[in-house]
């Protein structure tokens, strides 16, 4: 089995650790569940006949990581830059991220953002713009819900085969 290393991103309150637990456990829960440093979960997948077991680092969501911070992304395989779509500030906190942590974890990791809070859509406060300069990076964007599962399996699936093609 492989392992792999993937850390998570973002703004506080933008849902990551909600992401995880909707992934690995298939539940959500409104409470308001901030990650204090790190905290480590891990699912294993099978994937065109492979076994991967993903190791998801929820890292705490500061309004930007400094050098301590983002040293937890050293030996990471891939990583999600994950947003909240009702506020327009963790958008441009992910860009902002983007290159110093592929700095650190390496300039070819494999990445997604992550646009969370998809049933809120008409509170979505993102601007074309906004969504544009992230396509514009050439990385994937994916709306997903940690409320109702919408797109979840498929953004850690996407990147697990991401991991694989590119041997990280």
């Amino acid at each position: 089995m492989l392992n792999k290393k993937v850390c998570m991103l973002g703004s506080l309150a933008v849902g990551k650790t909600s992401l995880i637990r909707r992934f690995v456990s298939s539940v959500f829960s409104d409470d308001n569940l901030s990650a204090v440093g790190v905290k480590i979960s891990q699912k294993a997948l099978v994937l065109d006949g492979r076994e991967i077991n993903l190791r998801l680092w929820d890292l705490e969501g500061p309004d930007e990581y400094d050098e301590a911070g983002l040293s937890y992304l050293k030996g990471a395989s891939g990583l999600l830059f994950v947003i909240d779509g009702t506020r327009e500030p963790t958008l441009a906190q992910a860009l902002e991220t983007r290159e110093p942590g592929l700095k650190v974890a390496g300039l070819s990791t494999p990445h997604l953002f992550l646009v969370n809070k998809n049933d809120l859509r008409e509170e979505w406060r993102l601007s074309e713009a906004g969504l544009g300069a992230l396509r514009d990076l050439g990385g994937e964007v994916l709306e997903v819900s940690a409320k109702t599962g919408e797109n979840v399996e498929k953004a850690f699936e996407l990147l697990a085969r991401m991991m694989l093609e590119k041997g990280k």
